[in-house]
Formats: structure tokens, sequence, C-alpha cells
């Protein structure tokens, strides 16, 4: 029988692994989302099946971001994909944020991402019709940091009728 998917906030243990995955070794993605969590108002969630990291995803309720509370950086490895840790990874940054007494969850979403819009969707989150131009940085391969921008479609979620 195949072990459930838990999933929980990452601790500083976790970091390592997650570090050896990441694309380019000075990426430090998931230190920074680590750093942040460790800040306040910024929930860094792991999901794992037994020891293996499945993937990571975020919920970010600072006050400086515009959406409110919005999940991010949704990333399941790709040999775990279809395997429910994208579903379980919501579900749990859902309930956080309704603890923390939101009642409706966003996201951001490159209109052209084909795999991620229907997985959405099934997850009942609906497009706004609103758009947000995003600035997205990353690390190359030299470790040179670089930015990009994005036009992403912003979705939202009612988080009303899961309070019951």
């Amino acid at each position: 029988m195949t072990e459930p998917i838990l999933v929980r906030l990452c601790t500083a243990d976790d970091l390592p692994a997650l570090s050896r995955r990441e694309p380019h070794p000075n990426a430090r993605y998931a230190q920074g989302h680590f750093e942040h969590q460790l800040e306040g108002g910024y929930l860094f969630a792991i999901a794992l099946r037994g020891e293996e990291q499945l993937g990571t995803s975020v919920l970010d309720c600072r006050d400086d971001n515009l959406l409110q509370p919005e999940l991010k950086s949704l990333w399941v490895y790709p040999e775990f994909r279809r395997l429910g840790a994208a579903r379980a990874l919501t579900q749990f940054l859902e309930d956080r944020a309704i603890d923390l007494g939101f009642d409706e969850i966003f996201l951001r979403v490159d209109p052209q991402n084909a795999a991620a819009i229907p997985m959405y969707i099934s997850l009942d989150y609906t497009p706004t019709g609103d758009h947000k131009l995003t600035t997205y940085h990353y690390v190359d391969g030299l470790g040179n940091t670089h930015s990009r921008e994005e036009m992403d479609a912003i979705y939202r979620k009612s988080l009303r009728l899961l309070r019951q």
C-alpha cells in the first residue's frame, strides 16, 4: 500500500534536500522562501510521502502583497506529478488561509501554461478576468540573476464554503 501524502510547513532540516533539487546550485529558492516564512505572513509548505519530498508551495499573506492571500510557487517534481501532491499542497494552504480569517484565495498563472490551468480549474479556481504584470527573478546556470516580465492571469477561489 502506498503511504499517504503528508503536507506540513518546511523546516530548516528540509532545506538541504530541497536545494539539491533546484535547477541551479546558486538559485537558493527554497532558502529564500524559508527566510520569508521566518519573517511572518508567508507559509512555505512541503508535500512528503514517507521521507520522499514531492513538491512545495507558498501562501503569501504579507501586507505588501497585492493579492491576499496568494497561492504561489506551486511546484511538484516531475516524477511525482498526477499523484495528488498539488491537491494536497493547495488544500493545506487553503486551510491555513481559512485559519487566518480569509474568505478567498488568489493565484497568478501564465495564460499559456496549458498544464497548470486545467489543474487549477479542477481545484475550483476561476479566472477573474484580471491580469497583472509580474516580474520573475531567476538564476541561470552560471549563478547570474536575471528577471523577466509576464502578464499573468489572476484566478480566485472562494473559501466560504470550505469553512463549514
